[in-house]
């Protein structure tokens, strides 16, 4: 316990390497480390208290839910954000209803992201705990933070509504791209929509393509397409649409082949009775035929390579003519 002591101690020195080092041994300690790491949690005297939630974020015993959703309130913002970013990690649904009163946390950033220069706020590491914990209940919440002015707060919300994925996300998400200043955030809601593949999902994905007012968007758009599964692509297009003829003509196409399967029993039976060998024979040679025509024909859909997307293809001829001229 008295190592223990020190290596929490020394997650507050002012030396970078010593607070690494300490960290990585209270990881390798695991849970033994957890009962003093909330202690110091705790302590409003303790230097790195913001180093001690991650710290237990990062180990990920449950004994440490608690305190770190009593973090999400402490004066200090750099507590609150390194606490929502744990309670990401654990993955507790107790956590929930917390942090979705942290996405409106409306104290200033804690500092800048050392590689990307956004502004790190508590409200995105709220954000992003909630996509970890794939919360459905946030959707609404996490909705209205999209029109924030941060990009490091859209980005995160962003990707919470595409790991949540429910209907709701992917329709915020559908209407959140066209209204996207930010180019990078824009692409990243393409990338989350294309990790949905659906009908719906397709159809949104060709508007981008073909009318979005960023070309990066639209080429990331076409992009994804091209990696969407044929079914998704079948189903989204309007010559493949369900319509009450086609279902009509389908449920007609039923009835006849029944008729002709009874019509075909009625036949075998009447010929059992006057011929048995000849019987047999025409039943093995009609098998015969039925499967030969079967495989031939399926031999030539293999071969075939299936035609591309009606709209992707006026892109295509359109970009060729523009290439001509």
């Amino acid at each position: 316990m008295d190592l223990i002591s020190r290596l929490i101690k020394e997650l507050g020195s002012d030396s970078e390497v010593v607070r690494i080092e300490a960290g990585k041994m209270l990881l390798q300690m695991g849970t033994a480390a957890v009962c003093p790491l909330i202690e110091a949690l705790n302590d409003p005297t303790h230097p790195a208290r913001h180093l001690v939630a991650a710290t237990l974020g990062q180990i990920g015993d449950r004994r440490a839910v608690e305190p770190l959703i009593q973090a999400l309130k402490d004066p200090d913002k750099q507590v609150r954000f390194h606490a929502a970013l744990a309670l990401g990690k654990l993955k507790d649904p107790r956590a929930l209803r917390p942090l979705v009163h942290a996405l409106f946390d409306e104290m200033p950033p804690i500092g800048s992201d050392p590689l990307t220069g956004d502004p790190l706020i508590v409200r995105a590491a709220a954000a992003q705990a909630l996509g970890e914990l794939r919360a459905k209940e946030s959707v609404p919440a996490l909705k209205v933070l999209l029109k924030d002015e941060p990009r490091s707060l859209r980005r995160a919300v962003v990707q919470a509504l595409g790991q949540i994925g429910t209907e709701e996300a992917l329709n915020a998400l559908q209407e959140a791209v066209w209204t996207e200043p930010d180019e990078g955030v824009a692409n990243l809601i393409v990338y989350w929509l294309a990790r949905h593949p659906s009908p719906q999902v397709y159809s949104t994905l060709e508007r981008i393509a073909a009318e979005h007012p960023k070309e990066g968007v639209r080429l990331a758009a076409r992009k994804h397409l091209q990696q969407i599964p044929e079914p998704v692509t079948s189903a989204a297009s309007p010559e493949f649409a369900s319509t009450p003829a086609k279902r009509h003509r389908h449920f007609l196409g039923w009835v006849l082949g029944l008729l002709v399967a009874l019509l075909l029993l009625g036949a075998l039976r009447w010929s059992w009775r006057q011929n048995r060998l000849g019987t047999v024979f025409s039943v093995f040679t009609l098998a015969a035929t039925v499967l030969y025509f079967w495989h031939h024909r399926r031999r030539a859909c293999i071969q075939q390579p299936p035609d591309a997307p009606s709209s992707l293809q006026t892109s295509a001829s359109a970009q060729r003519e523009r290439v001509d001229s």
